[in-house]
This record gives C-alpha cells, structure tokens and sequence, in this order.
C-alpha cells in the first residue's frame, strides 16, 4: 500500500512535469516566432538609419564641392547644385530624426547635427559673399578654419551614429541568426529536457540523502576535531550560551585550575564561585562594558581559585556573538595562566624600585661626597683669595705660588664637579651663567695650571692668545675653563715627547663670529673611525690607553656637551703618530664685543668700596658654620669691613643666638650635625610668625651640588643661596643686598 502510494504520488509528478514541458514548449514556440518578426523590423529599421546617415555625409561634402566650384567658375550651375544638395540635407536630417523618435540619446545627436549644419550652412553663405571682395582678407582664411571644424564636428557626430547603427545592426542580425537556429531545436530540446528533468529530479533525491549522510559524518568529524584542539590546548575554553545560560567549560580548563574532570556543560555559577571576591565585581563590569560596546576587545585579569587552595592569575580573552537587533547571545573566551608572567612582572617591579632606591643611594652619597669634599676646599680657596689679595709682601715667586694655589683650587673643584656636572648634562637640567668675563683672565689661569703639568711631562706648553687678549665675552666663564682645562689636560697626558700647543681667535662659522681655540699636540693621535668613540661616556679610543693612561673618560663628553649648550661644537683631526687638534668654537654675543675690560674692573672696584663702608653702625651677622677653615674666610671678610658678627657651630646654637640678639643677616650652612640649616630656618620662620617678629634675612650656603638644591633652600624659607667654595665678590654681592637696606633704615 504504501509502495503504491509512492508510485502514484511519482506518476502524479512526471505527469505534472510533462504538462508544463508541454506548457513551455508551446509558449516557447510563440514567443520565438514574435521575436523573429520583430527582429526583422529591427534589422530593417536600422538599415533605413544607416542610409540616411551616409547618405547625410555625402551630401554634406557635396555642398561643400557645389559652393567651392561656384566661387572658383561664378557659375550657376554650381550654385543651383549647391542649394539642391542643402536641401537634401534638410531632408535627411528629417528623416533621421523621425526614424530616432524613441532613441532619446541619438535623437540629441542627431540635434547636435542640425545645430552643426545650421551654422555650417551660415558660414558657407558668409564665405561666399566674402569672396566677392577684390582684395584678399586675412579673416577668409579664418572663416574656412571654422568651416572645417564645424564639419569635422558633423561628421565626427554623424560617425558615432553610423557606428552606433552598423553596433545595432549586427547585433540584430546576430539575435536573428541566433533566434532561428533556437526556433529548430527549441521542441528537441524541450522533449529531452523533459526526459531528463525527470532523471535529474530522481537523481536529486538520491544525492540529497547522501549530501545528508555526508554532512551528518562531517559534524561527527568536526566536533572530534574540534574536542582534540581543545584538550591539547594550553588554553582553557569556555562558551556562554547566554539564552540557555549555560556554559561549556573544555576539559583544560579544569586542568589548568587543578580539576580532574572532563569537558562538560554548567550553570555560569560555577564560573564565578571559583573568582576572587576583590575581582568579581571588576570582571562583570568590564563584562558589561564590553556588550554594551563601550570596549572594542575583551581582554581581562583576575584570580582564579585552584583546587589546592592557591589563587591563579588568568588572563581572558573573549569574543562575542550579537544577533540582527546587536543584543549579544554567545560569548565564547580563551582562558590562560598568567601566574608566571605576574610573578616576573612584580619581580621587574621590585627590581625597578631597587634601582631607584639604589639611585636614590647614589644620589645621596654623591651630595654627602660633594659636601665632605667641598668643605674644606671652601676653606682653601678663600685662604687662596684672602691671599691673592695681599700680596704686599710677597716676592715674585711667592705670588706665582700663590696664583697657582687659586688656580688649582680652581680645577680641583672643577674636577670635583665633573660627575656631577654628567649627571646634570643627561638630565638636561645644567644651568649656565650669563656674566661678562675677560678672555684672558679665563686663559693666564689655564696657563698657571697647565704649565706645571706639562713641565711635569717634560713637553714644551705654548698657549698664543694675543688675537684675543682684550676679548670681554659674556658667558660662563667656569664652564669655559672647565672645557680648556679638560681639553689641554688630555693633550699633555697623551703627548709622551714634543709640545702642546694652544691657540685662540675669532673666526667666523655659522653666520657669526666665535672664539676658536685649538689644542694642538704631538701626541699618539687617534684613529678616524673612532672620533665619536672618545666623545662617549666613560670611552676611551683603546683599552690599552685606559690601562696606560688612566682617566675616568668623562672629561670629553662633558666637554662637548658644554660647548654645545653654550652654542658651539667641539671638532676634531688626528693621525696615528702624529699628533691630534682639538678644536671648540663658541658663538660671541652682541654684547661680548661692547663690553671692555675697563668697566669690569671698575664694577669690580665700586663693589669692594661698598663693601668696606658697609659695616660702620651696622648690626651683626650670625655666622652658622661647622668647619672651622670656612669660619676663618668669612670673618675675613666681615673683619675687613668692619661687620660685628656672632659664631654658631650648629642649628640649636644658631637658633639659641638669634632668638637673643638682632641680627641683619644669618649666612647658614646647610649640612651640620645635631641640627640642619634647613631644620633650623623653619623654626626661626615660625617663631616670628607666631611672635609678628620682623623677617631676618638667611642666606643659605651649601656644598652640596646637585640639581635641586637652591629650590629646597628656598622651600626652606631661605632668602639667597650661595653654592660652596664661597667666592668673595659673590659673598659681598648678597651681603650688601641686606646690609645697605639695613643702615639705610
């Protein structure tokens, strides 16, 4: 029964098939000889088109002969044939434009045409009238031009058309030729397409079911594949069924959380218990944030709970799944262990606070240095200006003795000051001064200082500066000598025999004039291709020559540096075994050239006399000093004037004296032991806060030389700041603010 109702429902079917065969073949055989007819009335309708079109063309030319025959002959006959043939183009633009009625695109053309004739047919007629003229006109040669452009223009249009048309016309000589040989074989193949449809229908229902097999065994295959890539992956796998509110959780996923379980389907419950209670509430909300479209990816931390009680670090990374509406159905993630890479990450971390703790040691240990160092060369170098400026008694040799004693102080503190100079150049916080100086105070202490060294190596030191020996530059005169001091050193060093020879003058490089000095030696020389080696900190050109000559191979780089801050540059030349030139150049300002040595001396004078009227009637100075030699300077200073003053070896004394005594000025060191100098200012800024008491000035003076420090000094409550070793004129300078102010009063 049921094989019967098959073979009826299959009967029912090709018979069905057979009729719309039948159907189709009929309508087909209709519609078919339609389209022939109608081709042919295509195919004749266009010829029309193209005969009128050529035929347009040659009459065209045709006027053009009629006209030039008529104005060579001035006979009838040719204007007679002239008028017949425009008249036949009137006609075929007619035609043509009648056979194009519902072409709108080549009816504009064929307008396009009649616009060209028109004018064409104007300028024939003005040709013709222009040629009755005896004389010839420049302008007839201009109206043919026109002529013959209008028409080009005709027949170029006129062309398209014909090509349009000859298009039309083989196409539907093609659709014919095409459409016969279909009307022959359209009932063939209909009657096989019948039969066959019948094969291809059973042959589709065949190939369906096994189509379906086939998909049903690649599922299979998949989701295997799909469950191997899972298991050995490092990864952990969740998919969050947001609809069913499940969620898949793979086999490694358990695993990487100490669970032996096999991949299975939960409640996202289960997923959040094993969530640390501090991460929860920051995981759903970078959830949310993530659905919301507020985050374009999803990438996320937090910890986990393993099964033997320790938190797992895992990092997420998920992916959404929105359906039409954008409402998010499915998130599926891939969760890995992250422990390892947090534990490196606060290791980094805590060897990064080393670092900065160890730099903060060095920091403080450089400061601590600077000071301990500082202190007694502050001592030494006002000793050696307390001398300079008694040389009454002395003799010639005596003098020079003295002179280099303040000029080796001089280096000696510059020497000081190189790593810390380094350590201000790559922070960029080096500041320069900007104070008129003569050149050759700079240069006769170089010389001082040099000489002896060089006299010490057993090489001739010539330094010729009489181009510039009235130069007044504006600058830092300190930095200046640092750099000759650092250069001329390293040339004596390197130079076993010969001489080291220095030369300074103006030259003009960059579109101004500078001070060029060169340092030339006969030394070992340096390869080319390590000039910018030298230049490198703590670099030298060979091992060999550390090992050889020693030096901590700073001294070059700062040297640079500092030329380069003040404008200039240092360059180099050098041969092995012959020697090497150093060259520093430095931009000369404006006021470099105006000002003259004369007004330096005399500022210099006025600051001293000053300085010495200061004191009569004047209240004292608290001096706040632990080393002693420092005491010694500055009474010296204050003696000479005549200012009273009071000692204090520390900041409770300093404190003690002034809440006794009225002073006009307290000079406070900084660094001294049972109390700061910053500790004991803030005190005296609160006592006379809270007692309205009158602002004592303090200048701070500290040997420390680090960035920073005249800014704590302030913050301090400090008035000035003066950086040690103290020069005298400096010392003088900040005094007289205070002191003029106070008699004044």
């Amino acid at each position: 029964m049921h094989m019967d109702k098959i073979l009826l429902r299959n009967f029912l079917v090709f018979v069905a098939i057979l009729l719309t065969c039948s159907v189709g073949l009929i309508f087909t055989l209709m519609s078919t000889n339609k389209d022939l007819d109608e081709t042919d009335l295509l195919i004749e309708l266009t010829q029309a088109r193209i005969t009128e079109a050529e035929q347009l063309s040659t009459e065209i030319e045709s006027m053009i002969s009629s006209q030039r025959g008529y104005l060579i002959s001035g006979q009838q006959h040719f204007l007679d044939s002239y008028e017949a043939h425009k008249s036949q183009v009137s006609q075929h633009l007619a035609n043509l434009s009648e056979l194009y009625a519902n072409r709108p695109a080549q009816k504009s053309r064929i307008d396009e045409i009649r616009n060209y004739y028109t004018d064409f047919a104007v300028k024939l007629e003005e040709r013709a009238q222009l040629t009755a003229d005896i004389e010839p006109r420049v302008d007839l040669l201009n109206d043919i031009e026109v002529i013959d452009d209008i028409k080009d223009n005709i027949s170029t249009t006129n062309q398209v058309v014909l090509q349009e048309a000859y298009a039309k016309l083989e196409q539907h000589v093609k659709k014919l030729d095409a459409k016969r040989s279909s009307y022959f074989s359209t009932l063939i193949i209909s009657i096989a397409f019948g039969t066959l449809l019948i094969l291809l229908l059973n042959w589709f229902l065949l190939t369906a079911q096994r189509k379906r097999t086939s998909i049903q065994e690649t599922l299979e295959d998949t989701e295997q594949r799909f469950k191997l890539v899972i298991d050995g992956t490092q990864d952990g796998i969740y998919d969050w069924d947001m609809k069913k509110d499940t969620v898949f959780y793979s086999s490694r996923f358990y695993k990487m959380l100490g669970y032996d379980k096999s991949a299975t389907t939960s409640k996202i419950s289960e997923f959040h218990d094993l969530i640390h209670e501090d991460d929860i509430e920051q995981l759903k909300q970078h959830i949310e944030d993530y659905l919301d479209g507020h985050k374009s990816e999803f990438i996320h931390d937090f910890r986990m709970k393993h099964a033997k009680g320790h938190w797992v670090w895992i990092q997420s990374r998920s992916k959404a799944l929105f359906d039409r509406k954008g409402k998010a159905h499915r998130l599926v993630a891939a969760l890995t262990d992250i422990t390892h890479v947090v534990r490196e990450r606060a290791m980094l971390e805590r060897q990064k606070e080393q670092a900065e703790d160890a730099n903060r040691a060095k920091t403080d240990f450089l400061a601590h240095m600077s000071h301990e160092i500082r202190t007694p060369l502050t001592a030494i170098n006002g000793i050696a200006e307390i001398l300079t400026k008694n040389q009454v008694n002395l003799d010639d040799r005596q003098k020079k003795l003295v002179s280099t004693l303040m000029s080796s102080t001089s280096t000696l503190k510059d020497l000081i000051n190189d790593l810390l100079d380094f350590s201000k150049i790559e922070s960029g916080e080096l500041e320069l001064e900007n104070n008129p100086f003569e050149a050759s105070e700079i240069f006769e202490q170089t010389i001082s200082m040099m000489s002896l060294k060089a006299a010490e190596r057993g090489i001739s030191f010539l330094f010729d500066y009489k181009k510039v020996e009235h130069l007044t530059m504006t600058g830092d005169k300190q930095r200046l000598r640092q750099i000759l001091v650092n250069l001329i050193g390293n040339a004596i060093k390197f130079t076993e025999e010969g001489s080291v020879k220095v030369s300074a003058y103006i030259e003009p490089r960059k579109e101004m004039d500078c001070l060029c000095i060169d340092v030339a030696d006969t030394g070992i020389g340096i390869e080319a291709e390590k000039f910018d080696l030298i230049f490198e900190r703590f670099k030298q050109a060979d091992t060999t020559v550390t090992r050889k000559y020693g030096g901590t191979g700073l001294g070059l780089p700062i040297s640079r540096n500092l030329a380069r801050l003040m404008g200039g540059d240092i360059v180099i030349s050098s041969a092995i075994g012959e020697g090497t030139t150093f060259t520093v150049f430095i931009p000369l300002t404006d006021s470099a050239s105006n000002t003259k040595s004369e007004e330096r001396k005399k500022v210099n004078k006025q600051l001293n006399k000053r300085f010495l009227n200061v004191g009569n009637d004047n209240k004292p100075v608290l001096i706040v000093e632990d080393y002693e030699g420092n005491v010694v300077v500055i009474t010296y200073v204050l003696e000479e004037a005549g200012i009273p003053y009071d000692v204090a070896a520390n900041g409770i004394e300093a404190i003690e004296k002034w809440a006794d005594n009225n002073y006009a000025a307290i000079l406070m060191d900084v660094q001294m032991p049972k109390m700061d100098g910053f500790t004991a200012t803030k005190r005296i800024r609160e006592a006379e806060n809270g007692d309205n008491l009158d602002r004592t000035p303090i200048i701070g003076m500290t040997a420390h030389a680090l960035i920073g420090d005249k800014d704590k000094c302030i913050d301090a409550g400090m008035d000035e700041y003066l950086p040690k070793p103290i020069v005298d004129a400096d010392l003088k300078r900040v005094l007289l603010k205070y002191l003029d102010e106070e008699k004044a009063a």
